[in-house]
């Protein structure tokens, strides 16, 4: 063997020890970072050989490659994870399907390859509680660089930057949690430490009450609202309110900048697995918000014979769907009302029961509710979603002369937003109300011409509605056909609870003198109300796109040819033309999921077809290779 021949074969055997060698070794890169040390781990170059997660190993990772064009010779693994928490971005939440790993001792590049199996399953983006640590990091770092190192911002006694974590009932809630909470206190704020307090299940917009009474300087609740139980999500919380887009942004980076000195260790942060959550301190601050939505009863029932007992003379079902807001039953029932014909209160992450994951716009729940109110003869029904910042009720119809009910209906969509704003047009007369872009034209009609309200629609989106009532001047409410509503009173917060305490004191104020629905008699409302959703077969945003910015012109120049559609102009989202015969149709793109909505309102479904659905089919068919069309088929 020459000389040359030697040297290269030594530097190879050097260079594979140096990598063992760091794979084993702590990392502690920084002053930033706690000491986590391994005896497990194997080495970056060498996968292991099994995780805990549940996807299946057999799948073929090769087909899996990162899309993004990366100049700076990115690793691809490490490409992939820095992608996926880049995709994570919904809005100003982070969301996700959930994918477990092992506890300790495996490698980035199991991450990696569980994020690629994720995406290669058709699941979308994984969470992972990898992710739920980077973001811990990101989360502490950036709050220390947004609020600096002065004591006297907190308020809750101590020098510590303290950051609240709360999640739903969801069962791998609390392992993220964990992971999130590691990953914050690994940050060494020099002059100011960081401290974790966990509180468990809770509401989203508990957190931010949390933060605004000094209990904590920043709070997350971990949470996916509405969507499946195998979604989860972060929502993030300052002392000013919810964090908006641009402060993801921002996020993002910082989890990325972790993750990459994660990957030149070669190995995971350590997490409790299913043992609880390691942090600072356990505490329970529910039963404080639960105070404060009583003393707003108190406040709104007027007048108010019983200060203590201020909703004695209601029965009230309440539909937590076990979810967060289970304790609204507790609350009402301390405050006098009657609440034995209530349903799901235990708070459950497997929602064992008949409707699923709970969202009261879901007709499974609504029935249901209905159901119970008729066997109770109940004088209003309250649904929460998930953690509970979204509400619905149900209403009868008919109260005869002896209060028997019956009849019950719906107070959702477009009927609440009406009924929320029969409340302001008292307490603040001329005062705006900013909804989203796919209110009905009846409720513009009702708002302004009845009420003597301006009405502002705009962007689909709660952050979008919320912030666009920031703005404006005189606005006191902003709320989505969704359901999720923010008050100016309320700190813009959207309180799915917050909401309830408005209509029922708003019942309890009106007991006697008929049905809430009579307040709302004269908005008009179309027989046929449906949507639509069309989705990208291939999962892809890029391809609904495409498919959604095509469709869009085409159907702006038919409506210069077609005498029943008139472009709404003052539109701000997608495309919404209103019908002559009264009603509306719009397209609009989804904010998250590759999907394209088609919401149609009009005075019958025999004549939504020929006039709208079909010539919108013609025009969606022409992508029929990329779209899956069965909804508008039907």
């Amino acid at each position: 063997m020459n000389n040359a021949s030697l040297l290269i074969l030594l530097l190879n055997v050097i260079g594979h020890r140096q990598d063992v060698a760091t794979a084993f070794v702590s990392p502690i890169t920084s002053s930033s970072r706690c000491e986590y040390t391994t005896t497990t781990s194997l080495p970056a170059n060498i996968e292991a050989s099994s995780t805990t997660s549940s996807y299946s190993p057999s799948a073929s990772f090769d087909t899996f490659q990162p899309t993004e064009i990366d100049a700076s010779n990115t690793p691809p693994n490490l490409q992939t994870i820095l992608t996926s928490l880049k995709e994570l971005k919904s809005g100003s939440d982070l969301r996700g399907t959930y994918a477990a790993h092992a506890n300790s001792g495996g490698t980035i590049a199991n991450i990696s390859h569980l994020i690629k199996q994720v995406k290669g399953e058709g699941n979308g983006v994984a969470l992972t509680p990898f992710a739920s640590h980077c973001f811990g990091v990101a989360f502490a770092r950036w709050l220390l660089q947004h609020e600096g190192d002065d004591a006297s911002n907190h308020k809750h006694g101590t020098n510590a930057l303290t950051i609240c974590i709360g999640r739903d009932p969801r069962i791998h809630g609390e392992r993220l949690a964990d992971a999130f909470a590691r990953g914050a206190e690994s940050v060494d704020g020099v002059t100011k430490p960081v401290r974790v307090l966990y509180t468990g299940v809770t509401t989203t917009p508990s957190m931010y009450e949390f933060c605004r009474a000094g209990k904590c300087d920043a709070a997350i609740i971990i949470t996916a609202s509405h969507l499946p139980e195998d979604k989860n999500g972060i929502k993030f919380f300052s002392g000013s309110g919810g964090l908006d887009k641009e402060d993801i942004d921002e996020l993002i980076v910082l989890a990325q900048e972790e993750a990459t000195e994660w990957y030149n260790t070669g190995i995971m942060p350590p997490s409790s697995g299913n043992a609880g959550v390691l942090c600072s301190e356990l505490v329970n601050f529910l039963p404080y918000y639960k105070e404060t939505l009583k003393q707003a009863i108190g406040r709104e029932v007027d007048p108010n014979p019983n200060p203590a007992k201020p909703l004695s003379n209601l029965n009230i079902v309440v539909n937590p769907g076990n979810g967060s807001g289970s304790f609204f039953s507790d609350l009402l029932r301390e405050l006098g009302a009657n609440v034995a014909g209530s349903l799901h209160l235990t708070p459950d992450g497997t929602f064992p029961d008949t409707i699923g994951v709970p969202n009261p716009e879901k007709k499974a729940m609504v029935e249901e509710t209905m159901r119970a109110c008729e066997d109770c003869n109940a004088d209003i029904g309250v649904m929460f979603d998930t953690d509970a910042d979204r509400s619905g009720f149900v209403l009868p119809r008919s109260i005869d002369a002896n209060g028997v009910c019956s009849s019950y209906e719906p107070l959702n969509k477009n009927r609440l937003i009406a009924l929320l704003s029969v409340i302001f047009s008292s307490s603040a007369p001329g005062a705006t109300v900013v909804t989203d872009s796919t209110t009905s034209e009846g409720l513009n009609t009702f708002l302004e011409k009845k009420l003597g309200l301006k009405h502002f629609r705009y962007l689909r989106g709660y952050a979008n509605v919320i912030n666009k009532a920031k703005e404006l001047q005189g606005s006191v409410m902003a709320i989505e056909t969704s359901g999720h509503c923010a008050l100016r009173e309320n700190g813009w917060i959207d309180d799915g609870t917050f909401t309830a305490v408005k209509i029922i004191a708003l019942l309890a104020n009106s007991k006697g003198k008929g049905s809430l629905l009579d307040l709302i008699s004269e908005l008009e409302e179309m027989p046929f109300d449906e949507e639509f959703r069309v989705k990208a077969t291939d999962g892809s945003l890029e391809t609904t796109t495409a498919v959604f910015e095509s469709v869009s012109k085409s159907l702006k120049e038919k409506c210069s040819v077609e005498d029943q559609w008139t472009l709404d102009e003052d539109n701000l989202e997608g495309v919404r033309v209103r019908l002559s015969s009264g009603g509306f149709f719009m397209i609009r793109q989804s904010l998250h999921d590759p999907v394209i909505s088609l919401q149609v309102e009009s005075v019958s479904e025999e004549y939504a077809r020929p006039v709208a659905l079909s010539p919108l089919f013609k025009l969606f068919s022409e992508h029929a290779s990329v779209l899956d069309l069965s909804a508008i088929e039907k």
